[in-house]
């Protein structure tokens, strides 16, 4: 078809010029953005980088990392469970031959054989994480063409304290060519200002005479979501740990993560320096945050961020929780709930950060302790008085000469060191002479777990092979290493990292989050499990066998098991009476939880008994967790037996991720969306038409749940479901209003509690144990509470002026009939989803001219140029084209997940940025 220049080519007017202007201009604005995004994200190279030295400066604040200090004169040597041998150094090569070569830094001995895993090594930076890379390991006869040699990743973990056991090694497969090794290391650390070095955390409470001791809190960095697209990276009594995604500025102890920043110096910000002076104002435990940085909204002043700490003595997965911003826009307000803010505990016991329980009371029974060192005698109890020859009041003294000389009061008081250590502090005992003058004699007792694997069993439970030793006797103070099975933890971590990548906004943003199952654990009972095994493998079953576990740690020793002390996982045939008998151990809590991907997490229990059909192997127990929403807290389910190994299922909700869910103002109902079930607080039990009432000032303050820019997530982890929003209050701090938290927590009991902290602007955090709530948050029946259930707060009720923190206690028995949430869909306002449909001009009556022709025509030859442009930059570039096919590939769902390869593919476990699939699924273990 021709052209008719009288009418279809007709010359373009002024305005059909003004309108190709438009869309070439739309045209480049498009391809310009797209290219300065990927220019933008490109420009985060500066954040990876390596260097064959120990030395890396560090871009955003320009500290250096030195790692030569790490150089040993012999070797780090480390041991795996399989009794595996790995000797490395850092910053230099072994002092010996491997396989009778020299000049190796890694060597690894197995089944009587060395092999070298690496004659050199690079130092490697991307994002925070730093790690070693050891190259040119010998030949690997199960090697891939990719990776052909044995290697061997340091990864260097910042941790302030020195640990007894600061190498661990990760899991791995026999035939496994690649292995991992993390060092924890001060050196991984920015610098600790000086003015605000501290090896202590805690305060006394004068209203008890107990102390707070939060330094157990310092071992992790936590995070909450500030709910505006990013979130705050706390550590309690530290600054926050360096590492991957986790750059907060020097002396930080809080800082916002903005993943949207595109200069990186803006994408960490100071919002409160270390702060290890804890402070009990009118009751309430908290520490105050100052931050040089100053505030957005006010530049006259600087942020403040402020942690309120409340007491729960059952709560598992402790982490605090964003509870909202002060009245001046530049002070932020955070509510942690933790069993070591509890001052109300037995004498003689105290709460570990993961709200284990050890308690030392029986050790107060006994008759004090004798001990000799240098012609004197000491005398020595523990959370008592030690009675002759010391005085009254007196723990610890010692005699000579006739003279006795106090070395410190008793208490039952027990308290943990920065390292995790428990320790016992006698003071105020006699004067004593030193050269910077006149101090007082104290008693410093530490225990030692004397026997882990025998913890719970026998004897030795009761304190049965206890030894106590005199390290030192200096500077006025008496140093006792006191031994105990009673001062054992649980054996092994049952918590682990992953790293997580958000594609959108939401809850987090892309970093390493925790996989945490210490939920699980349980101190009074333990999980029998189901069996649901192939028609194949039914007969190496018989139907009179069970099988019990626990989690990350020993069985609890009921029901008669006599299964060897110490095993997590037993089988025992059962009697026509349900007495166990011919009992066998499958295996010890030896190896910490390993993860597959966010939603999969897999425990090893290893060297069990004999196998009855194969003496030469063990018995041994892998549990597979899985996040299911709707499982609750689940139960283990016995899938396979293959070669000896008893494969367990397990699906649960504890480790799944928040889940926001929708709230509607009209009705007041919770939609939790992804299982259709909803909650109604105004037929609640615990409130009156969805309003709860606050004792306040002397007073009665109605609450109410309902109402606009209500947040509400789930919590899996402490079975609970976390409400936050502001509330009006005249006579409540400068603005008249308080940031609000509910904790909805599913229990057998039905109890609540609440704390109201005042400063320029109330916090409020409620506590609400119900029985209703479980069917929301798919855990069926209420579940006893941890410890045997119990009050979780203060019962005592205080009234104060506004400026106080006023705590008070309900309590309220209920049967065991619940009241269930009834499944449902969305309510119609809140769940209603609206289309709009654009209807173009009717294609017969567009006018095809020459200006639609020529402007597309233009803005094609022009996108095409820019977009080869774009392509042939990133042609260059293997980590540009990697983001180019992620960003074609993303999802429409608000997280994705990427998952940590396993130890046969190095590039991918050190480089997790890339995706998972189902078949992802085989692993290490």
């Amino acid at each position: 078809m021709r052209c008719s220049l009288q009418k279809d080519c007709a010359a373009p007017t002024q305005e059909k010029f003004r309108q190709m202007r438009c869309q070439i201009l739309f045209t480049l604005f498009l391809v310009l953005f797209c290219c300065g995004e990927c220019f933008a994200v490109d420009a985060n190279d500066q954040l990876k980088f390596s260097t064959p030295g120990c030395k890396i400066k560090e871009p955003i604040y320009g500290s250096t990392f030195d790692f030569n200090g790490l150089l040993s004169d012999l070797a780090h040597v480390v041991k795996s469970v399989d009794g595996e041998k790995f000797e490395f150094n850092v910053c230099g090569n072994l002092s010996r031959t491997c396989n009778g070569e020299k000049n190796v830094a890694a060597c690894l001995k197995k089944q009587g054989k060395e092999y070298v895993i690496g004659r050199q090594h690079e130092l490697f930076y991307n994002h925070g994480k730093m790690y070693f890379e050891y190259k040119s390991g010998a030949k690997c006869e199960n090697g891939t063409d990719s990776n052909p040699n044995y290697q061997l990743h340091v990864m260097l973990s910042c941790d302030y304290t020195l640990d007894a056991q600061p190498i661990h090694i990760t899991p791995y497969a026999n035939n496994a060519c690649s292995f991992y090794i993390n060092y924890e290391t001060p050196l991984a650390c920015l610098p600790i200002p000086d003015a605000l070095q501290s090896n202590s955390c805690s305060v006394r409470d004068t209203k008890t005479n107990g102390t707070f001791d939060l330094m157990p809190l310092s071992d992790s960095n936590y995070r909450t979501s500030n709910r505006q697209n990013a979130f705050f990276l706390i550590n309690v009594c530290k600054p926050v740990l360096y590492g991957e995604n986790s750059m907060c500025p020097p002396g930080s102890s809080i800082c916002l993560y903005s993943p949207n920043a595109t200069n990186s110096t803006e994408r960490f910000i100071n919002f409160g320096n270390v702060q290890s002076q804890p402070v009990v104002e009118n009751g309430q435990l908290l520490l105050r945050h100052e931050s040089p940085t100053p505030c957005a909204k006010n530049s006259s002043a600087n942020y403040t961020s402020v942690i309120y700490f409340s007491c729960d003595k059952f709560i598992r997965n402790a982490h605090p929780e964003f509870a909202g911003l002060g009245a001046d826009s530049c002070t932020y307000q955070f509510n942690f709930v933790t069993p070591l803010a509890c001052n109300d505990l037995d004498p003689c016991t105290a709460y570990t950060s993961t709200n284990e329980l050890l308690d030392l009371s029986s050790l107060s029974l006994k008759p004090a302790h004798t001990l000799m060192k240098d012609g004197k005698n000491y005398t020595i109890a523990v959370c008592s008085h030690a009675g002759q020859p010391c005085q009254e009041n007196g723990g610890a003294c010692y005699k000579e000469n006739s003279t006795t000389i106090s070395l410190g009061n008793s208490n039952s008081q027990l308290r943990f060191n920065q390292t995790g250590s428990l320790y016992l502090l006698y003071e105020d005992g006699a004067e004593c002479s030193t050269a910077a003058g006149i101090k007082r004699w104290s008693t410093k007792i530490e225990f030692v777990c004397a026997n882990n694997a025998t913890k719970d069993n026998g004897a030795n439970a009761a304190g049965g092979s206890d030894s106590l030793k005199i390290i030192e006797d200096s500077n006025c103070q008496l140093l006792i290493q006191y031994q105990t099975p009673l001062a054992c933890r649980e054996p092994i971590k049952c918590k682990a990292t992953i790293y997580v990548d958000h594609t959108t906004d939401g809850l987090g943003s892309s970093g390493d989050e925790l996989i945490d199952l210490t939920p699980l654990i349980s101190a009074s009972d333990n999980y029998e499990a189901k069996v649901d095994l192939p028609a194949s493998m039914e007969n190496l079953v018989p139907k009179t066998t069970k099988f019990f576990l626990n989690v990350c740690r020993p069985l609890v020793p009921k029901y008669q098991l006599g299964c060897a002390g110490g095993s997590a996982a037993c089988m025992a045939k059962v009697t026509a009476a349900g007495a166990p008998e011919e009992e066998r151990s499958m295996g010890f809590p030896l190896v910490s939880l390993s993860q597959r991907n966010r939603t999969f997490a897999e425990l090893l229990y290893l060297k069990g008994d004999p196998c009855p059909t194969d003496n030469t192997t063990d018995l041994s127990t892998r549990i597979l967790f899985n996040c299911n929403m709707r499982a609750g807290r689940g139960q283990p389910v016995l899938r396979s037996i293959e070669d000896c190994a008893y494969s367990f299922e397990w699906e649960t909700n504890v480790f799944c991720p928040p889940h926001e869910c929708t709230f509607s103002p009209d009705t007041c109902d919770l939609v939790h969306d992804e299982l259709q079930r909803s909650f109604n607080f105004k037929s609640a039990p615990f409130t009156k038409d969805g309003k709860i009432e606050i004792d306040y000032n002397a007073t009665k303050m109605s609450v109410d749940i309902c109402g606009e820019h209500r947040k509400a997530m789930t919590d899996y982890s402490q079975a609970l479901v976390n409400i936050f929003f502001t509330h009006e209050s005249p006579n409540c701090g400068r603005e008249g209003t308080m940031n609000v938290q509910i904790r909805l927590i599913c229990s057998n009991q039905t109890e609540s509690s609440s704390t109201i902290s005042s400063d320029q602007q109330c916090n409020l955090l409620y506590v609400q144990r119900t029985p209703s709530i479980c069917e929301f948050l798919s855990l069926g029946a209420a579940q006893q509470d941890a410890q045997g259930g119990g009050s979780t707060s203060s019962s005592s009720s205080t009234s104060t002026s506004s400026s106080t923190s006023t705590t008070t206690t309900t309590t309220t028995t209920t049967t065991s009939t619940t009241t269930p949430a009834s499944p449902a869909g969305k309510p119609t306002k809140a769940a209603t989803s609206t289309t709009t449909t654009t209807v173009g001009p009717d294609p017969a009556a567009t006018p095809i001219g020459p200006t639609a022709s020529v402007g597309t025509i233009l803005a094609a030859i022009l996108s095409v140029t820019f977009c080869v442009t774009c392509l042939g930059l990133f042609a260059f570039s293997p980590a540009r084209r990697q983001r180019v096919r992620r960003l074609f590939r993303r999802s429409n769902s608000a997280v994705r997940y990427s998952r940590v390869q396993s130890n046969e593919e190095a590039n991918l476990l050190l480089e997790p940025n890339g995706e998972f699939t189902e078949s992802d699924d085989d692993m290490l273990l």
